[in-house]
């Protein structure tokens, strides 16, 4: 006789506990994004029908899934897209998963922006767009550039332009190691690679295996920030916004670099209590 289909809390529980010992973190809640995938119903319509019988076909599915997460394959390049800040953006391995941590920092910008309806954003080491993409959608008159030195960050940053039809960004290839910036901007912001080789190897190995490390990774964890500090300096209006992502203990680096040319310099915690961005006027 042929068992009968397991129920959506059968499945969760039995994939839950396969994930928990295979050491993924939150094992529960990706396990209830994958079904929910799937399925194609909300997470919290789930325990709605905990006692309905799944598809034999969506359980074959889910299976898939779920042992490529048991493998540690990140949840996002599973599902093969991420929401970051409300935007759906499509992700794998051409650039940086897009973190929730990185969201607040749109939001941040957004409050200085205030009232001004226009000017230009420049993001430096763009990847998958997710900063510039979303400050674009949601100031539809200000003009976006992303910039990043992969070929295959900018061409998933245009996969994502594309797929939310703007008109207001665009992506091209540069090196700030050793090209200089053409324009003048009203805000600058990055969130690029400021991890130290040793930050690195202790990450979690859905960082180490599937994240670009020329995303994550710079040299003594500054320099790139320290680059990029030093381009705001010439090409950032009088007054304009620079906001950046920075690592532990970053801001006894950077602070010292940005006095002399920039003002209203804040350190800013993330939701977790860490020192994570650095945002500043330009004097």
């Amino acid at each position: 006789m042929n068992k009968p289909p397991l129920s959506f809390l059968e499945i969760i529980n039995l994939s839950t506990e396969f994930l928990r010992k295979k050491g993924v973190p939150s094992p529960k809640c990706d396990v209830e994004w994958i079904v929910s995938f799937i399925t194609k119903k909300k997470r919290v319509e789930l325990y709605l029908e905990f006692e309905n019988p799944v598809d034999l076909e969506y359980q074959n599915q889910i299976r898939e899934f779920v042992i490529k997460r048991g493998k540690r394959i990140p949840l996002q390049h599973i599902l093969g897209k991420v929401n970051f800040a409300g935007v759906e953006l499509y992700c794998d391995n051409r650039a940086l998963i897009p973190r929730p941590e990185t969201e607040y920092l749109t939001e941040l910008i957004n409050e200085r922006i205030g009232k001004k309806l226009s000017g230009k954003f420049l993001d430096l080491g763009t990847g998958s767009g997710a900063i510039l993409i979303t400050l674009c959608k949601t100031n539809k008159l200000w003009d976006g550039i992303g910039l990043d030195k992969s070929s295959d960050a900018i061409d998933l940053a245009n996969q994502n332009a594309s797929f939310h039809k703007l008109k207001n960004v665009h992506f091209k290839k540069f090196d700030w190691d050793n090209q200089k910036l053409e324009n003048v901007y009203d805000i600058i912001v990055s969130n690029p690679p400021y991890l130290s080789i040793e930050e690195w190897k202790d990450a979690e190995s859905e960082v180490r295996l599937y994240d670009p490390k020329i995303a994550l990774v710079s040299t003594g964890g500054t320099t790139d920030l320290i680059k990029i500090i030093e381009h705001a300096k010439t090409n950032l209006r009088k007054d304009g916004i620079i906001a950046l992502e920075t690592g532990l203990g970053h801001k006894n680096t950077l602070i010292p670099k940005m006095e002399n040319h920039f003002y209203n310099i804040e350190v800013i915690k993330d939701f977790s209590n860490r020192e994570r961005f650095i945002i500043a006027r330009k004097k």
